[in-house]
């Protein structure tokens, strides 16, 4: 309904042109479209332009008759422009490698020779402080011609283990043609207004005429980077790739095994890993030997340093039981009455 409406307006400012135009009076053809400009500039606000709510006008479709097997006929609709479609797609991939930096070497090449381009890269290469589980991993997000997509995801499965795959297609052919129209329609307004910019002959016409040129190259400006954006998406394709370093690649999920199956696996999993720890704790040893030898160091020290100590308090302790001992006997011999300490001893309870 915009549409007709927008077709009519522009077919009403034509026949006020001829109007005008016949009647020689090149002041008042000015100042009728400015008029009708900003109606319509009122009516039909681009700023936030979308066409969700337009009916799809559904492209034609040309019927094919295919012969069967038993000699009959049958018909098949297609879509005659099926290949004109904007599809923007995208694929995310989860993979495992034994050998991160060969995997991540071969991929940025092939994306290279195949005319495409790393948008994005981040990656964590490990660290000495990592136990043996521990592993390098990286994320690049690659952009990749429509037309070597698939080629280059097998690619990748050739060259590493996939454990997960997504992808998605987003159809922008509604939004594309309608923005292409939009603009279209913009540009021979815009055109038309200059026509009539220079007729004009009032401060008020020329400052009307020019307010709504620049709010249409301003519309136009920001359909055509829109326009850009949406040829970039479609011509390139986004594949997104996590990649983790393994030991052993993860098994597919494969049919339910038996208890007997069960076992076995298990307590050959779990010898493996008595072994791997074993290992690990005989490399983590030797590794912080030196730490040990420390702490081994600083703890004898502290003994010597507590054994010093606590001698010296034992010798503090037997002066003074001796000084009081010497003092008794000098009063026992002046015949001075000394008083036995006395010794408290606990009952026992019943």
């Amino acid at each position: 309904m915009k549409k007709i409406k927008i077709l009519g307006l522009v077919l009403g400012i034509s026949f006020t042109l001829t109007a005008c135009g016949s009647s020689g009076s090149s002041k008042n053809d000015s100042e009728m479209y400015v008029n009708s400009a900003s109606s319509a500039t009122e009516e039909y606000a681009y700023d936030d332009y979308e066409y969700a709510d337009e009916p799809y006008m559904e492209e034609e479709e040309e019927e094919v008759v295919t012969s069967t097997a038993d000699g009959g006929e049958v018909s098949v609709s297609e879509n005659a422009n099926t290949s004109n479609r904007k599809l923007i797609k995208t694929v995310n991939l989860n993979v495992e490698t034994k050998s991160f930096d060969e995997l991540v070497t071969n991929l940025t090449e092939e994306i290279n020779s195949l005319g495409g381009y790393i948008e994005d890269m981040n990656g964590n290469y490990g660290s000495v402080y990592s136990s043996y589980r521990s592993s390098k991993s990286a994320n690049i997000t690659a952009r990749i011609p429509k037309e070597k997509l698939d080629g280059f995801v097998n690619k990748v499965g050739e060259s590493a283990n996939i454990t997960s795959k997504s992808e998605s297609v987003r159809d922008v052919t509604l939004d594309y043609v309608d923005m292409e129209s939009h603009k279209k329609m913009l540009l021979e307004e815009q055109d038309r207004l200059m026509e009539f910019l220079d007729q004009a002959e009032t401060i008020e016409e020329i400052i009307s005429i020019e307010d709504r040129l620049t709010e249409i190259r301003y519309q136009v400006d920001s359909m055509e980077s829109q326009l850009r954006t949406y040829d970039n998406k479609v011509d390139y394709s986004t594949v997104t790739i996590y990649i983790q370093e393994v030991v052993d690649y993860t098994t597919p999920i494969e049919e339910p095994k038996t208890p007997t199956e069960r076992m076995k696996e298990g307590f050959v999993n779990s010898v493996r890993d008595i072994g791997i720890g074993i290992r690990e704790f005989c490399i983590g040893f030797v590794i912080n030997l030196p730490y040990i030898v420390l702490l081994l160091i600083l703890a004898l020290i502290a003994f010597v340093i507590y054994r010093i100590v606590n001698k010296k308090i034992k010798a503090k302790e037997e002066l003074v039981k001796l000084n009081k001992q010497k003092a008794r006997e000098e009063a026992i011999a002046r015949g001075e009455n000394v008083q036995e300490p006395k010794v408290f001893v606990e009952k026992p309870k019943n």
